[in-house]
């Protein structure tokens, strides 16, 4: 009975969503932030709007570092296109 408990407290259903899926919750979840949290742990509870908060952050983080990656490398390949016109 304790091991049936564990193994469903510890799967997450927020990260086997699809892309569509999810990006369409992440969209919901922040354009109406406030109210979707309280949303969350009515009708959710407080494991599951931990593992929804939880699995948005990751993504969000996830996302900022390839924004910052593909800027780093649109502007490294900018200065060599530069430096080797005026070289």
């Amino acid at each position: 009975m304790e091991n049936e408990i564990k193994s469903i407290q510890g799967k997450n259903r927020f990260k086997e969503m699809g892309f569509i899926k999810f990006l369409f919750f992440s969209t919901l979840f922040f354009l109406t932030f406030p109210l979707s949290i309280i949303f969350c742990l009515v009708f959710l509870g407080l494991y599951e709007t931990k593992q929804l908060v939880i699995v948005l952050i990751k993504d969000y983080i996830q996302t900022m570092f390839i924004i910052l990656i593909l800027c780093l490398s649109i502007i490294t390949f900018i200065t060599y296109y530069l430096v080797s016109l005026f070289n």
